[in-house]
């Protein structure tokens, strides 16, 4: 492993930004193909930079058995420390978000110069995966998600984010705003990119990080970049098997998106939870394939369901839970007495995507997206 500085930027307001990366394999010069593995670009992004971390973890041991391959891997686990420290999710001193600033400038402003000295270094990968978070804040079904910006062949993009082996992958048509992410210009130059989730961002999730560090570990034995023959056992004290989100069959995804109409009163039980299935060992060995195939869908064929009441969210539906239309998802609580004011209810069959997380909603609010069956 090496220790590279990407870039350092010098700030008046606090100490120089220094963006670290660690390098496995031979130099980009020498390999056979690269991969770009970037975490945290958000100040939020705990779990984005702790999966990232595992993976350094995960990829120094193959490295010390000898099971890494002529393929050049560079992990950035954290690339916004600033905003990271003071735990704010934008860069604090104008609240800009440097995943749309893309491929940067580096005469702009600052979170321009961040991009732009970031992408310098990983524009000409093979391989660029983003360890991501959405604009809403929740709870996902962890999955890959692919843009289609039409420069890349979707087919062959299709086929390698097979190689994850996520239950879920979506296929994202971009909206303007899309055209400043790092995926979108991944692509613009060639990359094959994809956009990875956890199912948390702001917190530590154990069981589902290992989940999302197998499914990178996965890919890079699929794409030749690790000899399973090679990988060391697990060590005796290794953590048991994690458990992987529930998986349901495979849906078959509608023309279009829907948003659901509400119901503002009723007590509705919701399905009983989904049992969740056991995962890819935890280990430091390379994990085998897991026992299903990807499920591609439009991300537009998500369901969402809205509230149209504030108060206390209390939820009923869990994530990766099957539900049948009618089911109950959560109920909104008055904050006056606790009494229920709203029941937001399974417009459709299928499985909970996202759920909204805070112990408050907003009226008018996505709470949830469910995935058609």
């Amino acid at each position: 492993m090496r220790t590279i500085e990407l870039f350092r930027l010098e700030t008046p307001y606090r100490e120089t930004l220094v963006v670290e990366g660690f390098a496995f394999g031979p130099a980009a010069a020498d390999a056979r193909a690269s991969v770009a593995i970037v975490g945290a670009l958000r100040g939020n992004e705990m779990q984005q930079a702790f999966i990232c971390a595992n993976v350094v973890k995960r990829l120094r041991a193959l490295e010390d058995a000898g099971a890494l391959a002529d393929v050049g891997i560079l992990v950035i686990p954290v690339v916004n420390s600033f905003s990271m420290n003071i735990a704010h999710r934008f860069w604090p001193m104008d609240n800009t978000d440097i995943n749309r600033m893309f491929p940067g400038y580096d005469a702009g402003e600052t979170t321009q110069r961040i991009a732009a000295g970031l992408f310098d270094v990983i524009k000409d990968a093979t391989y660029g995966i983003q360890l991501a978070s959405y604009y809403l804040p929740g709870e996902f079904e962890p999955h890959v998600r692919i843009t289609d910006t039409g420069v890349v062949d979707l087919a062959e993009t299709r086929r390698l984010a097979d190689l994850f082996g996520f239950p879920y992958a979506l296929l994202k048509q971009p909206a303007p705003f899309d055209t400043t992410t790092l995926n979108y210009n991944w692509q613009v130059w060639g990359v094959r990119a994809f956009s990875l989730f956890s199912s948390v961002v702001d917190r530590i999730s154990a069981g589902p990080a290992d989940f999302v560090v197998d499914c990178i570990m996965r890919f890079l034995e699929g794409i030749g970049a690790i000899r399973p023959e090679l990988a060391p056992a697990p060590p005796a004290d290794a953590p048991a098997p994690c458990e992987a989100p529930a998986v349901p069959e495979a849906p078959v995804a509608p023309a279009g998106a829907q948003d659901v109409s509400r119901e503002t009163a009723g007590n509705g039980e919701g399905a009983a939870p989904a049992p969740l299935r056991t995962g890819m060992r935890t280990g430091w060995e390379v994990s085998p394939r897991g026992p299903y195939e990807t499920a591609f869908c439009r991300e537009d064929a998500l369901v969402n369901v809205r509230t149209s009441r504030a108060g206390f969210f209390k939820r009923v539906a869990a994530i990766g839970q099957r539900v049948e239309e009618g089911d109950a998802l959560a109920r909104i609580l008055s904050t006056e007495d606790c009494e229920v004011i709203e029941t937001l209810r399974a417009p459709v069959a299928g499985t909970v995507f996202f759920r909204h997380e805070a112990a408050l909603i907003n009226g008018e609010t996505i709470a949830f997206k469910v995935m058609p069956a």
